[in-house]
């Protein structure tokens, strides 16, 4: 059976029990902080956060996340997170699969475009779910500060931790790697809800998984997610005229 794993990174075995457990506790404390931070800074700071408030939450929430799964699988330098600097030709590695990607997948949509209205209209709903974009126009400027910080940085972070850290690891004990690779692109496709992102998000978790098993690094991956949300954000921002 082939491993997910380089000549430089140990064997790590992580039972289903141990990461199902380890996601209930992050989800459970990210509610726990989300409900407390909401309720504590209404009361103490709400007029004085005004429309910042809602973003304040869910990035909190999203920090969470992240703490409790690099705690629970620490240190998160090591696989099966791997959450590390391995060089720079990993790092160019990751950049130019990320904008192959997306130079490869403007002209799917350009075509399903044909059967949505056109092109521009396609994009424009993409960015709408996919993005900030168009749910902050007329916020505040701390507002956008904070959602862009969590949209562009601590969803990568956490998305890349679990699917391409945890997850495909997982899987890959249980399976060769390309079943693990396409269903974790596919889990990853599903968790993003709506349907016009889906051909989209599974081509990009398969993608990141890739480039997590060739460089060895969820490090690369996060730089991969948070250069797509960017490009994502600016499209979008375009699009919407901010």
């Amino acid at each position: 059976m082939m491993r997910m794993r380089s000549i430089s990174e140990p064997e790590v075995l992580i039972s289903g029990r141990r990461l199902g457990l380890s996601l209930m506790v992050a989800i459970c404390s990210a509610v726990g902080v989300g409900i407390i931070t909401y309720y504590g800074l209404t009361k103490t700071m709400g007029r004085l956060l005004g429309t910042s408030l809602p973003q304040v939450v869910p990035f909190a929430v999203y920090a969470t996340l992240v703490a409790v799964l690099c705690y629970a699988f620490r240190p998160p330098s090591r696989p099966p997170i791997a959450l590390r600097f391995t060089g720079v030709k990993g790092l160019l590695f990751a950049i130019g699969a990320t904008f192959v990607l997306i130079a490869a997948c403007a002209p799917a949509y350009a075509f399903l475009g044909r059967f949505f209205g056109d092109f521009v209209h396609l994009l424009a709903q993409f960015t709408a779910v996919a993005t900030d974009a168009k749910r902050l126009q007329g916020q505040s400027s701390s507002a956008w500060v904070i959602a862009i910080l969590r949209g562009c940085l601590l969803v990568p972070i956490f998305e890349e931790v679990f699917f391409r850290g945890l997850l495909l690891w997982w899987l890959n004990r249980h399976m060769r790697f390309i079943p693990a690779l396409l269903l974790q692109g596919a889990l990853f496709a599903a968790m993003h809800v709506y349907p016009i992102v889906f051909p989209y998000t599974f081509l990009f978790g398969i993608a990141t998984g890739y480039v997590r098993r060739a460089t060895g690094s969820t490090f690369n991956t996060v730089l991969m997610h948070v250069l797509n949300n960017v490009v994502l954000l600016i499209l979008g921002l375009h699009l919407f005229g901010h």
